[in-house]
Formats: C-alpha cells, structure tokens, sequence
C-alpha cells in the first residue's frame, strides 16, 4: 500500500477488522479490546496515517466530535433542531461537523463513510423518506431524526395530529368547506405521507372533495400551485410546510385573494410577523434538537465507557396549534388560548 493513497478502509482491510472500528480505535476505545486497538494503531503508525492527530496521540485522547447529516439547511425547523444540538454541545465541549445531503441517499451514504473515515462515529442523521439506513453497520452512535427506524435511537414529530388539529380548528371555528392541501412528494413516508393521510382521512370523513397538490419543501410549491387553489374555488388552504405556506401567500397577495386562509407547518417566526392570522404548528424544534443532544451525550459517555449499545430511545414530539402567534388549547375542542 503506497503511504499517500491510504485510507481507514486499507487499514480494517490489514487487519482484519471493519471501517467501524478502525474509527473507534481512532477515537480511542468505545467497547474496542486493547489488544485489537494496539493492532489498528500500530497499522496506522507503520504507514504514517493520520486523519486528524499521529496514532501515538491518539493512544492517549478521546475524540468529541459529532457529525450531522442535514437534510436542507434552508429549513427553519431543520436549522432551529440544530441550533438545538449545538447549544448542548458547546456548553460540553462537544465538537460538530454539519454536512447537507439535499435528501439524497448517495450524499448520505458518502457523507457517513467520510465521517467514519475521520474517526466520528457518533452521528445525527436526520431522515431520509423511506429509507431503513441497511448501510449503517455500527447502529449504536446514530440517532435518526424525523423517522422511526427498527434498531436505532429516533426522534419523531405527531405529523398526522398536527394536520388533524388544523382542520379540525378550519372546520369547526372558522367554518370553511372547500379545503385544500398543498403537500410534499408522495413518496416521502417521514412528514410527507403521514401529514397528507391526515388531510385525505379528513375530507373522506366530512365526505368534501379531495383538493391536494404535492412538490417539495421550497417556497415556490406554494406559489405555483396557487393558481390551481383558486381554480377549484378554495375558502382555505392547508401547507405541508410553512415554507410552502409562505408561497402559497406571495401567490395569493399578488391575486388580492388574501381572504383565503392559509396555513402550514413549523412555526416560523417570519410567516408570524407577517401575517397575524396565520396558523401553524410548534413542534418545538430547538427543544427537539437540544434532546437530541442530551442523547448524544449519554451516547458519547456510555462509549467512552466501552458500553456500545442503541438506547433504544424512540422520542415522540407532540404538535401545538398556534394561530395569531398564540397556542391553542383544543384537548377538549374547547379551543381555549392558554
């Protein structure tokens, strides 16, 4: 192996072990035997490898790095989960490394061997739809956020509940009849699928017409399918996202049609400065994220201690009805502020 080419995957290959825990002896034990580490770290001395530090000082430091695999950093509940996270990890001398995957599963996948390769193995991964993470060999560093996935620690948001409680509030306090829904691609089965089985659960149940359109995250969602909103005659319009909400909104300005009520998803603190009528959902994201990051430190210390185990910890956020910048107590359907 020529010194300059090689990588931690030449490396586990000499000696026998995987990726993995090549990375845990790099990040000095985490339930790795003495004798195996010595193995590994003398591999990486005799070839002169260092992803970060010598191995001789790695025999003697543990690494406190976390990496995390957003999945759109333009996303105001993404960005405030993760301001969550950091707030955790800085007042603990926790290190972090923010990649972007743009929900792709090949940027996934290429990002967490790149971490591996540089010896963080605990990771954030926040989710991909539908996606089980069968790439993943060394579950116990990873926590997934915004899916459940079978043997990993997760966080997830009540997606369904929060819809429901919309409509519930659009049909039984306002009075509106022709309900539209602007949602995300059907194929996503984190937020996506289960917002919209909420909407299509509530038009089947009042027996009013199915009224949905679905594209991504991104603000011009809303906007092109507004016109389509005002085709079918719409009294309100339900947004997957505040960011298409916020579309759906420029559309609806630019037509004089701001009598259609619009809402969305996530809190944002623009759309409630902005419009003092809207209705969203708090799922809490900065609490979310700081969970998060209590979580990974359990992780971290239980690692250091050589325990390499899934918590098995599957955190559910419950959804909070805002409207006019107020939470709404709707429990009893009483529909109280508090």
């Amino acid at each position: 192996m020529k010194e300059d080419r090689i990588t931690i995957k030449d490396i586990a290959r000499e000696a026998g072990v995987s990726k993995s825990t090549v990375s845990r002896a790099i990040n000095n034990g985490h339930g790795i035997d003495i004798k195996t580490k010595d193995k590994i770290l003398d591999i990486i001395e005799k070839h002169n490898f260092s992803p970060s530090k010598s191995a001789r000082e790695l025999r003697g430091k543990k690494s406190r790095t976390v990496g995390i695999l957003a999945t759109r950093l333009h996303s105001n509940s993404e960005t405030e989960t993760i301001r969550g996270m950091i707030d955790v990890f800085y007042k603990n001398d926790v290190e972090y490394v923010i990649f972007e995957t743009d929900f792709s599963i090949d940027k996934t996948k290429k990002y967490y061997e790149t971490l591996i390769e540089k010896g963080i193995d605990e990771i954030v991964i926040f989710a991909i739809a539908n996606e089980n993470y069968d790439f993943i060999k060394e579950k116990d560093g990873v926590i997934i956020i915004g899916q459940d996935v079978v043997e990993f620690d997760s966080i997830t948001y009540e997606d369904y509940n929060a819809i429901k409680k919309i409509s519930n509030y659009l049909w039984e306090i306002l009075g509106k009849r022709k309900i539209g829904y602007i949602g995300l691609v059907q194929n996503d089965f984190t937020t996506g699928k289960q917002r919209y089985l909420a909407y299509e659960d509530f038009v089947n149940n009042k027996k009013i017409r199915n009224i949905s359109y679905f594209g991504d995250f991104k603000y011009k969602t809303g906007y092109e399918f507004g016109k389509k909103m005002l085709e079918n005659k719409v009294d309100s319009v339900i947004c997957a996202t505040d960011n298409i909400a916020l579309g759906l909104r420029k559309y609806l300005f630019e037509k004089s049609r701001e009598d259609i009520i619009v809402s969305g998803i996530g809190n944002n603190d623009l759309l409630s400065f902005l419009y003092r009528d809207h209705i969203t959902i708090d799922f809490l994201y900065r609490e979310s994220g700081e969970y998060a990051g209590k979580l990974m430190l359990e992780k971290i210390k239980k690692n250091s201690n050589g325990i390499r185990e899934t918590i098995n910890n599957k955190k559910v956020f419950k959804s909070k009805l805002v409207v006019n910048g107020k939470v709404i107590n709707d429990r009893k359907k009483n529909w109280k502020l508090f």
